[in-house]
């Protein structure tokens, strides 16, 4: 039994690649809704970036993709305060020894956030808010720059989209800027265009959430344009109880929604191919079905 445990955290060890999995989370008798992308750097840290709608689909993916006695997180980070990306979350980092949490802040906070800072509280966690500027080295190859929302929080109807955090994850081989929910902002994706250099959204991939009967902003076809990106990958949003009520049973974004002003993007959805990993090294990328 040593032996065989040894050998089982020796595979598990480092192997010099950076893995970013977007994974495909269903609620139970659902479509694939929320967001949360799973990443592992070349020297063994690991961050979790949103968690869906319920903590037992996040959790059983995590379970399938981290060693078995991996009970640690380096890093979990909120992007935005909608249930689509804060409900996975709640239980997680009750369950897991969880080094640093990230997030915006809310503005006016609901008793989801309210609940979701009261357990980071009662479990004596690091917790950082942050704003347009802040950088991260997490391990030695890895950055996450915040490149949104700007201080102070925008106040608005739409104020979880309008200060979704924005970040920009930078390692050797690969740029990848993720948008998240400020791509369905007008406000957020006009302030990424004028308040920073548009240097700063260059990336290989560009992530963005979609929702089925909801076209994006104009604005967005300028903030592809300034990435330079060559892929897109679209992550579900949640359902309304109206799409539910109606019998919509898919969360694929329509094609007639994805006209992004001529840009020749390759575009992934998660809610249709199911999860994608995007591995990198100093050589390059490549992305594939996980």
């Amino acid at each position: 039994m040593v032996l065989a445990t040894g050998s089982m955290a020796l595979a598990a060890q480092p192997d010099g690649r950076l893995t970013i999995t977007f994974l495909s989370l269903a609620p139970h008798g659902q479509a694939p809704q929320g967001e949360a992308i799973l990443i592992t750097t070349p020297d063994g840290k690991t961050i979790l970036i949103d968690g869906g709608l319920d903590s037992t689909s996040l959790g059983e993916e995590l379970d399938s993709r981290l060693p078995f006695w991996q009970r640690s997180l380096d890093m979990v980070v909120l992007t935005s305060t909608r249930p689509d990306h804060l409900g996975g979350l709640q239980d997680i980092i009750s369950r897991y020894h969880v080094g640093e949490v990230v997030d915006a802040g809310m503005l006016h906070p609901n008793s989801a956030y309210a609940l979701w800072r009261r357990t980071i509280d009662q479990h004596g966690l690091h917790y950082v808010q942050v704003r347009q500027g802040t950088a991260f080295m997490v391990g030695t190859q890895l950055t996450l720059q915040v490149l949104w929302p700007s201080s102070p929080l925008h106040k608005s109807s739409n104020e979880e989209r309008d200060n979704a955090l924005v970040v920009r994850l930078v390692a050797p081989g690969v740029r990848m800027l993720l948008l998240g929910d400020a791509a369905e902002s007008q406000f957020a994706l006009a302030g990424l265009l004028t308040s920073i250099d548009q240097r700063y959204l260059q990336g290989n991939i560009v992530q963005i959430t979609g929702e089925v009967g909801k076209d994006y902003p104009t604005n967005l076809s300028a903030v592809l344009q300034a990435a330079h990106s060559s892929q897109l990958v679209i992550t579900p949003g949640a359902l309304s109880a109206k799409q539910r009520k109606a019998g919509v049973t898919t969360s694929i974004v329509p094609s007639s929604s994805l006209v992004f002003g001529g840009s020749s993007l390759q575009v992934i959805q998660t809610a249709q191919v199911g999860a994608i990993e995007v591995d990198a090294s100093d050589t390059g990328w490549n992305i594939q079905a996980a």
